[in-house]
């Protein structure tokens, strides 16, 4: 395992969660020096997220409708040696696409740091330190 693996990150589900978490992932790699591949094969560590959509919630407040959404991200990991990577615990997030998406944007890039954090982990253990 090198030092800085070759991460490739593939999001599967609803976009609005997956379009800011692929950017959060590919600017957490690029800042711990980490290489984001968009080509499998090149890759060290797999790193798969599925976003569900879970329910939707309508209310009006101050004479304007609210549509909240919550979602649930699972993120999974894989090397090259078909060892599993510990990858942060499932998590959940609510906002209203339309007001809020700066809420998604926020929880990508917390999700995407750990992802970093859990990669940098296991290269480390792999190499014995």
């Amino acid at each position: 395992m090198p030092e800085n693996p070759a991460v490739f990150f593939k999001c599967a589900g609803a976009n609005e969660i997956c379009a800011p978490l692929g950017a959060a992932v590919d600017e957490a790699l690029d800042k711990a020096g980490l290489a984001s591949v968009r080509n499998a094969a090149r890759a060290d560590i797999h790193v798969g997220a599925t976003v569900e959509g879970m329910q939707e919630k309508v209310g009006q407040q101050f004479n304007t409708t609210f549509a909240v959404r919550t979602y649930s991200i699972q993120v999974t990991g894989e090397a090259r040696t078909s060892e599993a990577v510990p990858m942060p615990p499932p998590t959940t997030v609510s906002f209203d696409p339309q007001f809020g998406s700066e809420r998604a944007a926020e929880k990508a890039r917390v999700v995407a740091g750990d992802i970093v954090d859990r990669v940098r982990a296991f290269a480390r253990k792999k190499r014995g330190g």
